[in-house]
């Protein structure tokens, strides 16, 4: 079973391949973009909140045909997560979406222009499809750059080697827990005629979005101690 939150191997294949690289700053290349970030919360359905405080509570929620369960830190700290930007992965492995307000207010927000939009879970891009159609977004790269479609592409393997300077905005729908993830990311509006780029991060209101980027801004990884120490749990 694949494990959302996974990265490990990944970074281990790019460390033993870093001495092949040839790396160089915006400031040797001879241009320098200035990126701005801003961040904007929305308001959940009261069952997202009932949910996390729930799950957090008792650590397990039975339904009448799934149950979503975090019987270990990690779990509890990947379900939270989930929840607070709308979708769910059941023990079943099934997933629901359960809140669509982030992407209605994405798609309210940035009419008439054209955004890359970065997801973390699978079922999010589901969400973002039912809300925007595939009229109005891709997940394809060409289609993107000849269209005046939006395009969704999910964190990990969009932060890397896809320019999207077509784009009049950078817009996360939700945020990684792993730093390489955020300074990566946040550069794909970068062009040298480009001199300023604008990200704008959806989370949700008190949840547990705003902690994850106050860590990784950091250039940190949010983990689950941090997690723990956050929400007053044990692991």
């Amino acid at each position: 079973m694949v494990n959302d939150y996974s990265d490990g191997i990944e970074n281990k294949i790019m460390g033993d391949i870093k001495h092949l690289c040839l790396t160089r700053t915006q400031e040797q290349s001879g241009f320098q973009s200035v990126i701005t970030e801003e961040v904007l919360h929305v308001k959940m359905n009261d069952v997202t909140y009932k949910l996390c405080k729930e799950l957090l509570d008792k650590r397990v929620i039975e339904g009448k045909e799934e149950i979503i369960l975090a019987d270990t830190a990690a779990k509890l700290m990947q379900k939270i997560h989930q929840l607070y930007s709308g979708t769910i992965k059941f023990e079943s492995g099934n997933t629901k979406v359960l809140d669509t307000s982030k992407a209605e207010f994405i798609k309210e927000r940035f009419a008439g222009k054209k955004i890359g939009i970065f997801y973390i879970f699978k079922a999010e891009l589901d969400l973002l499809m039912s809300i925007f159609g595939k009229e109005l977004l891709t997940t394809d790269i060409d289609e993107f750059n000849s269209t005046d479609k939006n395009i969704a592409l999910q964190v990990v393997s969009g932060r890397e080697g896809i320019s999207l300077s077509k784009a009049d905005y950078l817009v996360f729908y939700n945020i990684h827990h792993s730093a390489t993830s955020y300074w990566q990311a946040r550069d794909r509006l970068t062009k040298i005629d480009r001199p300023s780029n604008e990200v704008f991060w959806i989370f949700s209101e008190g949840g547990i979005e705003d902690s994850i980027y106050k860590t990784v801004k950091q250039k940190k990884k949010f983990t689950v101690n941090i997690f723990n120490k956050i929400y007053n749990k044990t692991p």
